[in-house]
């Protein structure tokens, strides 16, 4: 799968090319189609907030947001060599918070990635509404965290 990072932010400094590296290692656990695109949008808060408004009716800054578009694959399907399954928009100014409130050895890179994960599981129809679907959407995380730190030294 092929990883498309835009960086729409200015006010937090990113390892830009780990954050490009994991999020292929990633994606490619779930679809490592070549024809498939996965958009990941750094923002800033204000843009976040008014996609958290607009779409979800909440008006506040949030950390992830992401868009499926796997149900419009059948009917964009063979109209363009490129078919991109997700966006995913995160806001690196709220994930550095985040990550001030984690566990030591936690950092900005654990906590993007982290993200990047959050996104990509509800690309793929994960939630975290139900219980037993939080818990089942935590542990995957977890598990990704684990390989991520094991296999990028982080």
């Amino acid at each position: 799968m092929k990883i498309e990072l835009i960086n729409n932010q200015d006010k937090v400094g990113l390892d830009l090319g780990l954050i490009e590296k994991v999020s292929t290692y990633v994606s490619n656990k779930f679809d490592s189609g070549p024809d498939n695109v996965v958009n990941i949008i750094l923002s800033d808060s204000s843009e976040i907030r008014k996609l958290n408004e607009e779409y979800r009716n909440i008006c506040r800054t949030t950390d992830v947001l992401s868009f499926s578009y796997l149900s419009d694959r059948e009917s964009l399907h063979g109209k363009d060599p490129l078919f991109t399954i997700g966006e995913i928009y995160i806001c690196p100014e709220v994930a550095k918070e985040n990550a001030k409130n984690q566990d030591q050895g936690w950092n900005l890179d654990l906590e993007i990635i982290l993200l990047v994960i959050h996104g990509i599981l509800h690309i793929y129809d994960y939630d975290h509404e139900e219980e037993d679907d939080r818990i089942e959407m935590e542990n995957l995380q977890e598990c990704i965290i684990v390989d991520i730190r094991n296999n990028f030294g982080l």
